[in-house]
């Protein structure tokens, strides 16, 4: 069977947590890492009004309730 490289997604000199056939029969990682996955934050949304469209690609989103949510860093 002829071997892929391997795309990693960590640092190149660590063997961890790469992703291969491997990984996904579970060889290489143990399957708890004792590491939260994610967390998310999502608002409840209603549809009230909207950006029009040019202001909404600047902003980033088309509704005013979640344009500066989230602190962005400059």
């Amino acid at each position: 069977m002829e071997r892929r490289p391997k795309k990693t997604y960590m640092s190149p000199d660590t063997d961890d947590c790469t992703y291969d056939e491997e990984y996904m029969e579970g060889t290489i990682c143990p399957a708890d890492m004792g590491m939260r996955l994610a967390h998310s934050y999502v608002p409840w949304q209603f549809y009230k009004q909207a950006f029009n469209p040019q202001e909404a690609l600047a902003k980033g989103t088309l509704f005013p309730e979640l344009y500066g949510v989230y602190k962005i860093p400059r």
